[in-house]
């Protein structure tokens, strides 16, 4: 069952609990971050969904997820069901996998990951093994090279140079990088005689009742075509980034990245020789979800949710703008981070990339969830990040909404 909070119900709230209300409604505010009238503030799409004891409980979404091929005419309208590349609340589900494989015994999240790989990766020595619980929380010593996934065809290990070192040993710090999900991700399949993407499907995704999959692999036709693009506004028009309206009609079962189209066409992985790119299907951002399924998604982190185990630091430090803390898979936002709510600690994972801002956190105070995203950005606007949250204006916004509706939502209980 949904609720749905107008802004009638919040005066009423107001009036008989004394819980302040906000003036402007969640939706108004949703519809004022796609106004079209100012470009340079405006978005194409936004959606929020809000989650608590079981079910979703309030989502919206305002804007549009296509627009026609002249990027200014609205086509079809972004729904709460509408699939995107989630971009990084992706490693959620990429880090659930790896511990349910755990939990099965086929791999040991504390081992050191060479021998499954059966080459060596390029790190400084001294250090601490490389692990499964070191490459997801980004510990491992191994940082992005200038290009940090391979091709259809083409191996992992020959993106692992020198220049994939990072300046200090496996252990003794930390930095974000996305190549150490394409590694986790060889090293789930290879011990598991199995591609990354049906592991996903299988251990995360269909348990928790998702229609989502990585790139688009074992997401249904129907949720696919109804999918959002992710758009950049250039030149004054939308210009498509991800997903766009070939992509989403395309039937075949997934879309792999190739040199001549890094974002689009299908190639089976040869028999004779597979498991040797884990970054295939993209286990650092290429999850496809809609805004319900990664507040579904981020619920595996409450507690006794499949993913509790995970939301333990495994680093804390100032390196990362906002995020304090690390754990292996999920980033952590301690108390005092969000303004509004600042006896509040959240465990889940921002995204951004090809115009998407969001967010999936599960908050364990208040047995919820929220997630968020825009489908995209003006380049040239304010994307200036707050130093304490790390939220650029979008996800700050929508995070306001999302916490102000499960304010309401518990209120009226």
């Amino acid at each position: 069952m949904i609720r749905m909070f107008t802004p009638v119900a919040a005066s009423l709230l107001a009036a008989c609990t004394g819980v302040k209300a906000d003036p402007i409604s969640p939706e108004a505010r949703m519809v004022a971050l796609v106004d079209t009238e100012e470009s340079l503030q405006a978005v194409p799409g936004a959606a929020v969904a809000v989650w608590r004891d079981g079910e979703i409980v309030w989502s919206h979404a305002a804007g549009t997820a296509q627009f026609s091929l002249d990027g200014i005419t609205p086509g079809r309208d972004l729904t709460p069901r509408s699939s995107v590349r989630a971009a990084s609340i992706s490693k959620l589900a990429t880090a659930l996998a790896a511990l349910s494989l755990a939990e099965d015994g086929i791999v040991d999240m504390d081992a050191d990951v060479t021998d499954t790989l059966g080459f060596e990766l390029p790190v400084q020595p001294g250090g601490a093994p490389v692990t499964l619980t070191s490459l997801l929380a980004h510990t491992s010593g191994i940082c992005d090279p200038e290009v940090y996934w391979a091709a259809e065809g083409e191996h992992l290990e020959a993106l692992l140079t020198e220049d994939a070192t990072c300046p200090y040993p496996p252990g003794a710090g930390w930095t974000y990088a996305n190549i150490n999900y394409g590694i986790a991700a060889q090293v789930m399949e290879i011990a598991a005689g199995e591609r990354f993407d049906r592991l996903a499907t299988q251990r995360v995704l269909q348990p928790l009742g998702l229609d989502a999959g990585f790139n688009w692999s074992g997401v249904s036709g129907l949720t696919r075509r109804n999918g959002a693009t992710l758009y950049r506004f250039v030149d004054g028009r939308w210009v498509a980034q991800v997903d766009d309206t070939e992509t989403l009609n395309d039937t075949r079962p997934a879309i792999l990245r190739r040199d001549d189209a890094p974002e689009s066409g299908h190639v089976p992985i040869v028999a004779a020789n597979p498991f040797t790119n884990g970054t295939l299907y993209s286990p650092q951002g290429g999850l496809r979800a809609s805004v319900e399924d990664l507040a579904v998604l981020a619920s595996a982190f409450l507690p006794g949710g499949m993913g509790e185990a995970l939301g333990d630091p495994v680093w804390t430090g100032d390196e990362s703008p906002g995020v304090r803390a690390y754990g292996p898979g999920p980033q952590i936002l301690l108390p005092g981070q969000i303004a509004s709510h600042p006896e509040l600690r959240f465990v889940g994972h921002a995204g951004e990339a090809y115009g998407l801002y969001g967010g999936a956190w599960a908050i364990a105070e208040r047995n919820a969830t929220v997630a968020f995203f825009v489908t995209g950005v003006n380049p040239d606007g304010d994307l200036s990040r707050d130093p304490v949250s790390g939220f650029t204006r979008y996800e700050a916004e929508l995070m306001f909404i999302a916490l102000q509706v499960l304010d309401l939502s518990e209120a009226t209980d």
